[in-house]
């Protein structure tokens, strides 16, 4: 036997009032980016664990969020002085190569992102 109800439009305007909303917090939520910083944690070259301890996720405004190392406080522990290297490790010197820890974390984690986000967004419509 088939059921069936007939919902009027009018009577969804709360939740679909809430939906941009609801679609901004899950947005929130995947900007966050656990899951790209454990990538860059793991891509991270280790000497003394101080650049990869101060690999994270920070919020630049509304809807950005930057992958960031190096800076925010973060001392290393031989030096005692702080862990301001982080472009140098990225980027490389001229006597260095380049190790781009963040850019690869970027690119092999940027379909999971892309697939999180949707299914956020999905959820939380």
């Amino acid at each position: 036997m088939k059921v069936t109800r007939r919902i009027r439009l009018e009577d969804l305007g709360l939740e679909f009032r809430m939906i941009p909303k609801k679609i901004e917090e899950a947005a929130q939520a995947t900007l966050g980016m656990p899951f790209m910083v454990a990538a860059a944690k793991a891509f991270c070259p280790v000497d003394t664990g101080a650049l990869m301890a101060s690999v994270r996720a920070e919020m630049r405004g509304d809807l950005l969020a930057t992958l960031v190392a190096g800076g925010g406080g973060f001392i290393n522990p031989r030096t005692g002085r702080p862990v301001d290297y982080a472009r140098h490790v990225h980027d490389g010197t001229s006597r260095v190569p380049a190790r781009p820890f963040l850019l690869q974390a970027v690119l092999s984690e940027r379909l999971k992102f892309i697939r999180e986000m949707f299914e956020r967004m999905a959820g939380a419509v």
